[in-house]
């Protein structure tokens, strides 16, 4: 009876959740975050979740509002400000508005310390590391300093805050994610705060860096799992990691509890940090924010319509294209050419176009590369091609309009109905002279380019993936039965030219691509699945592994593309098959396909998910009790 009256105080009743992306989107982290967010709270209550980030006063203007500091922070702020801290109180706008404090660190890395020293509070802080824990932070690069900043006034933060009112005598789980924030577990760990901790790593630091290297990082893995050993220390010196791996290595051996996000990350955890998670679960998916069952269907065709004015614009200077027998695909994310499997991507349009061009086929594929990359604008032929087209859109809006009113009217002979009218009898005189002066105004001008641009933006023409393009001779011309647009820009509605967020030019598609060989989890096939859109992933992705253990059919809405142990050209081939296959599907079983892929992105809602959250922040919590007895 004792045991089970004590049970209610080993759960956990309040969670700080601490991230350098939370209310500064940089990455994935930001969207794992952001979509979790609402239901911790949901889960917690009022008041007993608290989102902890780093202040960015660019990024923050649209994300975040700043409010006025509740009095019972008052004291905790005005104890930072004498560390050298400053905490900013609000809600986080991108994470469903909860409760959140934002610091500024820069004062620990600008200002020396009073003592006259010329050395900085970030220099005493990297001593104290060093001193308590041995991390060597001599050669690190000047993105260490920042980070490591951030990360200790979490700590700061959280040591002050378990003592409020509001908190004081509570189970309270503090939530670290990757190394950046770890500083802040260790000063905790240091300081013997009475918090349970949680550290997650997405990625290890290390295993990133292997993978963006010639070495396999798969291989590697495999070989010391094999024998049972960790990775040599001296390994992160070659990467000139050795701090950040060091920070990575010790917060997943002192965090009460280690939770990663996919068996992929597992075995690099087990591998690289020397422990095992306690913990792996999976990245959720918020279908409040992303797209219910209800309008998948309407942000299809808003997301199509937008796609065939901009294909439209974009191509009706120098040909026309069937927008009707458009197959629609897309690669996104991080510039990382062989990660990220843009290569095989790129070979596979490569193989698709003299296929179909061989075929003669009639159904053309148009494939968008949506990876960030340096720009310098717009191209200004292409700029001149969307003014005309927006002005040729306007002036047949009245006439479009006439047409839709007259097309409405029902009646028995319709067939008679409308033949009883010519397309010319919806224009008026003005209206045709105006869009005869509109078609004499030519984009091309005296350049009389051949092709539509592969880059609608001005671009360093040594790009690697402009350079790849150019190579496999994936350059737009009328006979290609495979146009590419590479679009390295982050997508919004305010572009210019597409005028789509991220999550609606998705939507707008009919498949999403993302064959990495490295991908510790890989959030945007599932991303791809909510919006109804069928994705390829692979069995080297935390997302793959995780789908290839659905015992139900999937086929048709995910594809697990086979990486491992094959070489680049055998996966292109591959990834080709399933491109070709899809788009030769009939129009009912593409439907099929998409009703699959959202089906299968339902598993992964956070509403299924949170629960696990729960259940491993109470493990910390007992863990800590136990602690203490």
């Amino acid at each position: 009876m004792a045991e089970q009256q004590s049970m209610p105080h080993q759960k956990c009743q309040v969670v700080f959740e601490i991230s350098n992306e939370v209310g500064n989107k940089i990455g994935g982290i930001y969207t794992v975050i952001a979509s979790k967010a609402p239901e911790m709270q949901k889960l917690l209550g009022p008041g007993n979740y608290l989102a902890i980030g780093l202040f960015n006063a660019f990024k923050a203007r649209n994300d975040f509002e700043e409010l006025e500091t509740p009095r019972e922070f008052e004291e905790v702020f005005n104890q930072l400000r004498l560390e050298g801290i400053t905490a900013k109180y609000g809600l986080w706008l991108g994470g469903g508005g909860v409760e959140t404090i934002l610091l500024d660190p820069s004062y620990l890395l600008d200002v020396p310390l009073i003592t006259g020293k010329p050395e900085r509070r970030i220099d005493q802080i990297k001593g104290f590391l060093w001193d308590w824990y041995k991390i060597d932070s001599l050669w690190m690069s000047e993105v260490f300093d920042p980070m490591v900043a951030f990360g200790w006034a979490a700590g700061v933060l959280i040591s002050y805050l378990v003592e409020m009112p509001r908190f004081k005598n509570k189970n309270i789980v503090a939530h670290f994610h990757e190394w950046i924030s770890g500083p802040g577990l260790l000063y905790l760990k240091k300081h013997k705060v009475s918090v349970g901790t949680v550290f997650m790593t997405h990625a290890t630091q290390l295993g990133r860096n292997i993978a963006m290297s010639n070495e396999d990082i798969n291989v590697i893995l495999d070989e010391l799992l094999q024998r049972k050993e960790t990775i040599p220390p001296e390994k992160a010196y070659q990467y000139h990691v050795e701090g950040s791996h060091q920070i990575e290595v010790l917060c997943a051996q002192k965090a009460d509890i280690l939770i990663t996000v996919s068996e992929a990350v597992a075995r690099e955890t087990e591998v690289i940090l020397g422990k095992r998670a306690d913990f792996i679960i999976p990245n959720g998916i918020n279908f409040n924010t992303i797209a219910t069952s209800d309008n998948l269907l309407s942000k299809h065709l808003n997301a199509r319509g937008q796609l065939a004015r901009f294909v439209e614009a974009y191509f009706n200077p120098y040909y026309k294209l069937q927008f009707e027998d458009l197959m629609i695909i897309h690669i996104s994310g991080r510039y990382e050419f062989h990660n990220k499997g843009i290569d095989v991507f790129l070979e596979a349009l490569e193989i698709i176009n003299r296929q179909l061009k061989s075929q003669k086929a009639a159904r053309e594929v148009l494939a968008f590369i949506w990876v960030p990359a340096p720009v310098s604008g717009i191209k200004p032929i292409v700029s001149k091609a969307f003014e005309i087209a927006k002005k040729h859109r306007s002036l047949i809006e009245r006439p479009l309009m006439r047409m839709n009113e007259w097309l409405s009217y029902t009646t028995q002979k319709f067939e008679e109905h409308i033949e009883s009218k010519t397309l010319r009898e919806f224009f008026t005189e003005e209206e045709i002279a105006a869009i005869n002066a509109l078609a004499l105004d030519n984009p091309l001008g005296e350049l009389q380019e051949e092709m539509p641009p592969i880059c609608p933006f001005i671009i360093n023409e040594r790009d690697t993936i402009f350079q790849t393009l150019k190579k496999l001779d994936l350059t737009n011309k009328p006979s290609d039965k495979v146009k590419v647009i590479f679009y390295p820009i982050y997508l919004s509605e305010m572009d210019q030219l597409l005028e789509l967020d991220y999550y609606d030019a998705v939507a707008g598609c009919d498949m999403g691509i993302y064959p990495s060989t490295y991908e510790p989890y890989g959030l945007t096939p599932l991303e791809a699945l909510a919006l109804g859109v069928p994705a390829i992933t692979t069995d080297l992705s935390g997302f793959g592994l995780l789908v290839n253990e659905l015992s139900e059919s999937h086929s048709d809405g995910i594809h697990i593309l086979r990486r491992k142990g094959r070489t680049s050209q055998e996966a292109a081939n591959e990834l080709a098959t399933i491109i070709l296959k899809q788009l030769g599907l009939s129009k009912k079983a593409l439907e099929n396909a998409r009703v699959k892929a959202r089906k299968i992105a339902e598993i992964y809602s956070w509403e299924n998910i949170i629960h696990a959250y729960k259940k491993a922040y109470d493990t910390a919590i007992q863990k800590t009790a136990q602690k203490k007895e």
